[in-house]
């Protein structure tokens, strides 16, 4: 709608991604968190009032919110069926949300949305101003994970609607005064704990095991001793920098490239620099531009003859490319998840690669940030479970290493039951600790909102510190080597002059998390006013990942 596609974002993706979720994370706030289970995408169809909705219509929204995901999480939806029911019922929802709109009168504009575009942060440049440069490499982005440039401005035009419509549903939400308040002053009272580390590696109890245990245990978890597929590749570079030696530009050229692009060369009142101004800056990247389509053509050409070999004719990679003046050189095994050691390229350089087999054994030129690439098939690895034998000791490592770390807990859990008991009859917290000869550490103090303290279960303190009494003691806080306890020594009451210098932003923020529950709340009534069917089929539930110890 605005910029046409040019050629490939190649970095700054995360940057890029960073921006675009200032927009849209206020209106996806409420996906995946409504209540109820539905059933897959491509199910009976959803009703409302009693009727199924449009076809076309909840194909559209499908659409639509997985694109969401993607720019959200720069992923694709995983295909699991929770994760399907909650598609469902969001695409449901937004439908929901685009009929109450229209029944108000709300739409948005091409303006405005032109206009929200030009504003987005991650699109401006060091001046405040729109670079059309910058959305052309976020279409291309957008593009490489299947959503092209028609359903983002769609994504952004839904996000503009449902905005107005939570605004036009929430004008009556406030903050008061005592809300503002307690939403910081516990979080900023200064905390110092005493605690107590029960650690795996300081445990000597004797741990043993059997060789049928150790079987036992690796036929229950074969999956994770699976080696990863692996490939190897030959690739051939084309650098940008060499390229670049090999243009002149004329002065017609340079004019006709400023002419097109002045806009981009803007003062301070948005009024195009003079040529002259801007030559030596407007030559540069006009050299780069042509660089890199050179360095393109010249992996393109590769491509071609490789393409049009025969079994006849078929020569060998690295001669064909020696005698092109290209140079050549080999991988070692990749896994799909790994970067190719020295060069700058990106995910697709690993996923053509894992796409190449003995049959076609060529890649298209691939844009890395300095050069293109064009692979050859080597060699691959399938994913495979080595057998028993040849994992054994790793097998018997890992059976001891939960061994010992339910000892730890164990102990750590009749350690602390006698501490309490110390506790309750008298003793603070440090004496009954010297007396089951227990070290103490005493952190820093903190703050519940701190982040990346450095002592064991952090976050889990954190948590456990709210509301708890001073002098009292917590419970075993799991951690990835044991656990530990530990017992609120002093509470100091937050800066009152800290929050003053924040009461106002604090009070957006809790007037928009009022706003937000107040619209969650208006989508439930909404959903029984409108006698919404999400057309459920109970399926069998999911197990779940085990949680991470803190």
């Amino acid at each position: 709608m605005f910029i046409a596609h040019g050629e490939k974002l190649r970095k700054n993706a995360r940057w890029i991604m960073a921006g675009v979720l200032l927009l849209l994370i206020p209106g996806f706030i409420a996906l995946f968190t409504t209540t109820g289970h539905t059933d897959r995408p491509g199910g009976d169809l959803p009703m409302i009032h009693g009727k199924p909705v449009n076809a076309a219509e909840f194909a559209r929204a499908l659409t639509l919110v997985q694109a969401q995901y993607v720019i959200l999480q720069g992923r694709e939806l995983r295909k699991t069926l929770a994760a399907m029911d909650q598609l469902k019922q969001e695409a449901v929802i937004q439908l929901l949300m685009d009929r109450k709109a229209q029944e108000l009168g709300l739409h948005v504009s091409d303006a405005e949305l032109e206009q929200q575009v030009r504003h987005l942060p991650v699109l401006l440049n060091d001046a405040g101003q729109f670079e059309p440069e910058r959305y052309r490499r976020l279409t291309i982005y957008l593009n490489n994970k299947g959503i092209n440039e028609a359903v983002f401005e769609q994504v952004l035009r839904a996000q503009l609607l449902h905005e107005k419509l939570q605004q036009l549903v929430t004008a009556v939400a406030q903050a008061t005064p005592t809300e503002v308040q307690q939403a910081y002053l516990p979080l900023h009272e200064k905390l110092t704990v005493d605690l107590v580390r029960f650690d795996m590696a300081d445990n000597q109890t004797p741990v043993t095991t059997s060789n049928a245990e150790v079987r036992a245990f690796y036929e229950q978890s074969k999956e994770s001793f699976r080696t990863p597929a692996r490939v190897k590749v030959r690739y051939a570079t084309f650098p940008v920098a060499d390229a670049l030696k090999t243009i002149t530009l004329s002065d017609d050229e340079v004019t006709e490239f400023y002419e097109r692009n002045k806009f981009k060369y803007t003062d301070t009142n948005n009024v195009p620099k003079p040529l002259a101004a801007v030559k030596v800056e407007l030559q540069d990247e006009l050299l780069k531009l042509r660089a890199e389509r050179v360095a393109g053509d010249r992996a393109t050409e590769l491509t071609v003859k490789l393409v049009r070999q025969t079994d006849a004719t078929k020569s060998d990679f690295s001669k064909l490319c020696a005698s092109q003046g290209v140079a050549v050189q080999e991988t070692g095994y990749l896994t799909a998840h790994d970067k190719p050691a020295g060069l700058e390229v990106g995910a697709e350089f690993v996923q053509k690669a894992f796409s190449l087999t003995p049959d076609q054994p060529y890649s298209d030129p691939i844009a890395g940030t300095n050069a293109f690439y064009v692979l050859e098939f080597v060699d691959g690895q399938p994913s495979a479970i080595p057998p028993f034998e040849a994992v054994q000791d790793q097998a018997t490592a890992q059976v001891k290493r939960l061994r010992r770390y339910a000892v730890t807990l164990d102990q750590a859990h009749a350690t602390v039951d006698q501490l309490k008991k110390l506790v309750a009859g008298g003793r603070n917290f440090a004496g009954a600790c010297a007396e089951l000869k227990l070290k103490i550490e005493t952190p820093a103090p903190f703050t519940v909102t701190d982040e990346k303290l450095d002592f064991p279960a952090a976050t889990s303190i954190q948590q456990a510190s709210l509301g708890m009494k001073v002098g009292a003691v917590s419970e075993v806080l799991r951690t990835l080597t044991g656990g530990v306890v530990f017992s609120l020594r002093a509470r100091q009451a937050a800066d009152l002059a800290e929050f003053e210098k924040t009461k106002e932003q604090l009070t957006r923020q809790v007037l928009q998390r009022n706003r937000q529950a107040l619209f969650n709340d208006w989508i439930q009534v909404l959903i029984h006013d409108d006698q919404v069917d999400f057309k459920i089929k109970p399926h069998q539930t999911e197990p779940e990942e085990p949680a991470t110890a803190n």
